[in-house]
């Protein structure tokens, strides 16, 4: 739904504090251009991390609501300095239920390239897998110019055959010809898996076409 600015000064409303904002931003029976209104008043008050956060324990497991609103906020990170402390609140984010969540926690990694780099490098070696996952998808999508160095080291020190072989599929991608070296090795790491062989074979044939 687009937001109409003659609508929004129709129920324009004064805050006095960034709670009063968050508290008739968090209530869904609130008329919807006053909740834009309170997440404007947040957004211009308070930094990226307390937002994220916001959007995180109201949205985390409640799917199919408020995506304009939630866009908005997004929208307007554009404007606003990064800090690391966004950062930890997006890896909080990628593991939310919420689909939506997690898509816009990976836009917003891609969206600032290097400036997020150095982060997505640390969750390359997260505990849970599936945050590893998801740092070799930004950093195959996002393709910075050392994201081929990155996944040949984590290739060679990886374990878990579904972040393996991701990184893999990656490489296959952007990789060259000195790294089908490295892939083939693997083989014998992992001569117990018949789809690590199937999936190094199509990455090296990616690479050498």
């Amino acid at each position: 739904m687009a937001f109409v600015k003659s609508e929004i000064e129709y129920k324009q409303r004064t805050f006095r504090t960034f709670l009063e904002a968050r508290e008739v931003f968090e209530n869904l029976d609130e008329d919807e251009s006053l909740r834009l209104e309170a997440l404007n008043y947040i957004l211009n008050h308070q930094e990226i991390s307390y937002v994220l956060d916001m959007l995180l324990q109201k949205y985390s497991h409640n799917s199919n609501i408020d995506h304009a609103l939630i866009d908005h906020a997004f929208a307007n990170f554009k404007v606003k300095p990064k800090r690391d402390d966004d950062y930890m609140v997006i890896l909080n984010m990628l593991k939310a239920s919420n689909a939506y969540l997690r898509n816009k926690a990976i836009t917003f990694l891609q969206d600032y390239g290097d400036s997020a780099k150095q982060f997505i490098e640390k969750l390359l070696y997260d505990k849970d897998r599936d945050i590893r996952i998801f740092a070799v998808n930004i950093l195959g999508d996002v393709n910075y110019e050392d994201s081929r160095d990155l996944l040949v080291e984590l290739i060679q020190d990886e374990d878990d055959i579904n972040v393996l072989m991701t990184a893999v599929d990656y490489l296959g991608e952007i990789g060259d010809i000195d790294d089908i070296e490295i892939l083939e090795n693997l083989k014998y790491k992992f001569s117990n898996e018949p789809y690590v062989s199937f999936g190094i074979d199509i990455a090296c044939q990616k690479i050498k076409a």
